[in-house]
């Protein structure tokens, strides 16, 4: 590759990573509907000009933040996680970095439930949004299959990738929690609860095949 292309490429690179960690400074003092792209721009010491042809609108600039945001925390997971361990412990050291960083700097989750709250008037972001949490979602699926390895069982079809849809939920709805009664929600729930949880789906196969099938445990309540 000729030097200037790989100049322009890194100047690129640079500018985009500078414009994006003065969005965070923005949105958080801001909120995302507070924020304007002037600020961001102002913020970052470019104009306007260089945020659109970057990110092309405030929503696109967001979802990148969210993106780079997720993409860390599956770094920090992926990291966490020690096979050695026995597989209820495993989630312990994850649930609990996973809510510290919240006690330290809550305005990424904030931001969060702000793209998330505006993604549900627009379809388009909805998706985008979407794939974001996929690759969380996928690696925690990787974590529930490599466990249940581990435990020598063999889960049903679907078994892991609702058990990460399980951790999922439960790794944004205690957050939610917290931020409104900090004391009331303890930082450690979130580990304790996945460790009873991994406890019941290994010790029973009708645990198993109904955390693989929920439609069929609503079905047998209905027809009781």
């Amino acid at each position: 590759m000729p030097r200037g292309e790989f100049d322009r490429s890194s100047r690129k690179a640079a500018t985009r990573a500078q414009l994006l960690r003065a969005a965070a400074h923005v949105y958080s003092r801001r909120g995302f509907n507070g924020a304007t792209l002037d600020e961001v721009a102002a913020e970052a010491g470019f104009t306007k000009g260089a945020v659109y042809a970057h990110f092309g609108s405030k929503e696109n600039l967001l979802l990148a933040l969210m993106e780079e945001h997720l993409a860390r925390q599956v770094a920090e997971q992926v990291a966490l996680f020690d096979r050695e361990r026995s597989t209820w412990e495993r989630p312990l050291a994850g649930s609990a970095r996973w809510m510290e960083l919240l006690d330290q700097d809550p305005d990424p989750f904030r931001l969060f439930i702000e793209l998330w709250s505006y993604a549900q008037r627009d379809e388009r972001l909805c998706e985008r949004l979407a794939d974001a949490l996929q690759m969380l979602r996928l690696t925690l699926a990787r974590f529930a299959a490599a466990s249940a390895a581990d435990a020598g069982l063999e889960p049903p079809p679907h078994a892991t990738e609702q058990f990460a849809n399980v951790m999922l939920g439960l790794g944004i709805g205690l957050p939610l929690l917290k931020l409104i009664d900090p004391d009331g929600v303890p930082g450690s729930l979130l580990g304790a609860v996945l460790s009873v949880l991994i406890r019941s789906v290994e010790s029973s196969a009708e645990v198993r095949e109904l955390l693989a099938d929920p439609d069929r445990g609503a079905a047998s309540v209905s027809q009781a």
